[in-house]
């Protein structure tokens, strides 16, 4: 795997990751994205796999006030 879909997979997690409540946009975002423009089945799988560990792994930031 080239670090260029290293690179990627990363911008993917951290965007979803670091979106917080809004982690279901992102996710669908990325899903939809993925769905479009990514056509390899191999990337594709590795990009799902990206999405959903990092949709788990997210938590959403508590609502203060």
């Amino acid at each position: 795997m080239g670090i260029a879909v290293i690179a990627w997979q990363l911008f993917i997690f951290f965007t979803i990751f670091i979106s917080g409540s809004k982690r279901g946009w992102a996710t669908a975002f990325w899903v939809i994205w993925t769905l479009v423009q990514v056509y390899a089945l191999p990337l594709s799988i590795i990009q799902f796999f990206t999405i959903f560990l990092a949709f788990s792994l997210a938590k959403p930031k508590p609502k203060y006030g």
